[in-house]
């Protein structure tokens, strides 16, 4: 199973909506691992065998790749390539300003494989407070923008406001510095959502800033933990 979470994707910035998947809990195998699933296979195989196989394959691939030639397999295909700008026509190769590069792309076998992951997705691996998403209550705007004096819903992970520490609360950063939200106008507070009534703001850009001692237990953090979203959100004129 192929653990995943989405966060923010902040390259396709026209679409505040939109996500990407990261990859979690990935476990890595190495050569070894591999050995050892042969064996257990019930292949008849000894250890020796299956290490003599695996390291005369591996040798002769490199012994190919090296003579300039290419390598089809059903894992991978491998070629090589000539790197580096040549001056003119009687140019040559030169170790000093060229490189071989070998490329690998993925084969015919292995293409199969992607058809056969299952994935689940799970919440962001995050130890602390974490924002995902936030939405303007009145416009129905997520990620975009800000409507003083209206709902505003920030949903994530451990975003409880708790504690005793004069930090704690939720900020509005701008232009001008941060800007809190008076305690009586947080209206939800849960660890996945909490809902506050956005102050009043000049336009402009303002990034969304929670301070919580929250940690996910009865017992709060002694130190503070701050989420602060990745996106600014704005105030229109």
């Amino acid at each position: 199973m192929l653990d995943y979470f989405l966060e923010l994707n902040m390259l396709t910035s026209d679409n505040p909506d939109d996500m990407r998947a990261q990859t979690a809990n990935v476990i890595s195998y190495n050569q070894e691992d591999i050995i050892e699933r042969i064996l257990k296979s019930g292949a008849g195989l000894t250890r020796s065998d299956v290490v003599s196989v695996l390291e005369a394959q591996r040798q002769i691939i490199y012994d190919l790749l090296a003579e300039g030639a290419a390598v089809t397999t059903d894992l991978f295909n491998a070629f090589p390539s000539i790197q580096g700008v040549f001056i003119g026509a009687e140019d040559s190769f030169d170790s000093k300003r060229h490189r071989v590069k070998i490329h690998l792309t993925e084969g015919l076998g292995l293409r199969t494989v992607e058809e056969r992951v299952k994935t689940k997705k799970i919440l962001p691996l995050q130890t602390s407070a974490y924002i995902t998403s936030i939405t303007d209550v009145k416009s129905g705007s997520v990620n975009n923008l800000l409507t003083p004096g209206k709902n505003l819903r920030i949903h994530g992970s451990k975003l409880k406001i708790l504690g005793d520490d004069p930090s704690v609360g939720v900020y509005f950063t701008g232009a001008g510095g941060d800007v809190k939200v008076e305690e009586t106008d947080i209206i939800e507070n849960k660890p996945t959502e909490v809902m506050i009534i956005t102050p009043t703001l000049s336009p402009g850009e303002y990034y969304v800033k929670l301070v919580t001692q929250f940690t996910g237990s009865a017992k709060p953090a002694k130190g503070v933990h701050t989420a602060t979203f990745e996106r600014a959100l704005t105030v229109t004129a």
